[in-house]
Order: structure tokens, then sequence, then C-alpha cells
């Protein structure tokens, strides 16, 4: 007997072998760019992507392995200028969230996407980006 609805989710889960989903919304910058790496990106592989895309870019980076549909971090861009030498990132909301230099966008990436753990991206997440309030 199932003592609450949290188990049967769990046993629904085990017997259909099926990894869970979260659909997310439209994003900022489509059409969504998968980027699969397994070494940290450099400040020259950024700029490259950045200048990819005049009117933003949304990507996805994600391990070199795994299911085509597998998850990944996400990060929504836009530069302020033609020598990407800021940017802004913005939320899935299309909401800016803080604009960083490329170098510190490429930290930042890096460290929040588990490929080189930075000490300056580390402090940025827990003195300012994990203090941001939502809208209510």
């Amino acid at each position: 007997m199932l003592v609450n609805s949290m188990e049967a989710i769990i046993l629904v889960g085990i017997q259909s072998n099926q990894m869970a989903k979260n659909k997310i919304g439209n994003i900022p910058f489509p059409p969504l760019v998968k980027i699969d790496v397994n070494e940290p990106l450099s400040v020259d592989e950024v700029t490259k992507i950045l200048k990819s895309r005049d009117e933003g870019i949304s990507i996805c980076v994600r391990s070199q392995e795994g299911h085509p549909d597998r998850g990944g971090y996400f990060f929504h861009i836009l530069p302020k200028d033609k020598n990407i030498t800021l940017c802004e990132i913005y939320n899935f909301e299309k909401k800016s969230v803080i604009t960083l230099t490329v170098n510190d966008l490429t930290d930042f990436i890096n460290h929040c996407s588990g490929l080189q753990f930075s000490k300056t991206a580390f402090h940025l997440c827990q003195s300012v980006i994990n203090f941001r309030l939502d809208p209510e």
C-alpha cells in the first residue's frame, strides 16, 4: 500500500524507465544553440559564439555524451557592443539579470555549467545572482 503520492510518483518513474522532463517555454533569443563540451570554454570561443548572432543568443551548455534531448545549463546573452566587450545576461522572461565583461561572462558560464570553478563567479552568484527577487 502506498503511503503518499510522492511514493506513487517515484514508483511510476522507476517502473516506466523514463527520465523526468521539464518543458521550458519560449527562449529569449531563438533558436537555441547547443554547445556540447567537456572542457572549459575559452574567451575566444565564447566571443565567436556571441558574434554568430546579431540579436542575442540563447545557449545550452551540456556534456558531449548523452541522450540527444538531454538538458544542460541555459544562458541568454545579448552583447552590448560590436566588440563583445560587455554582455547582458537575461532570464527566461527576457529580463536583464546582470551585465558582465566577456572575460567575466566566460568564467560565469564555465562555473555555472560545472566546467571550471571560478572564485569570482562563485562570489557573484552568492552575493548578487542568488539574492535577486523574482517579480510577484
